[in-house]
């Protein structure tokens, strides 16, 4: 992996179950898994089409970040922060074929704000 490629910022967050201690009321928040992740962003193809009579269109890509424990134990559930941007990851992590180097994560935008 080229570290020269690495020019954008990225913040996994994972779903957590959050519970009032007064009120013992649950409910979901998202927290940060990584923040600062450097990663490479390389766009995938668009899509626009009609539901529910709305016209709706989604994103989708890759960002490869450096392989480490905490990356690997990113899942579909999580989402990926970047630009301001909300990414909800569509696939477990693709490790590369050397292992441990390089993880790929697929990610799409629009349909569902993670």
């Amino acid at each position: 992996m080229n570290p020269n490629t690495l020019v954008h910022v990225i913040t996994i967050q994972r779903k957590t179950e959050v519970v009032d201690p007064q009120t013992g009321y649950r409910e979901w928040t998202w927290a940060d898994l990584l923040v600062d992740e450097p990663a490479s962003w390389l766009p995938g193809p668009g899509r626009e089409f009609l539901a529910s009579e709305a016209l709706r269109s989604e994103v989708q890509g890759r960002f490869s970040v450096r392989w480490s424990p905490e990356v690997a134990e990113v899942t579909a559930a999580d989402r990926v922060l970047w630009d301001g941007k909300v990414y909800e990851v569509k696939s477990d992590p693709l490790v590369d074929a050397t292992a441990r180097r390089e993880v790929t994560l697929m990610v799409a935008r629009g349909l569902n704000e993670g």
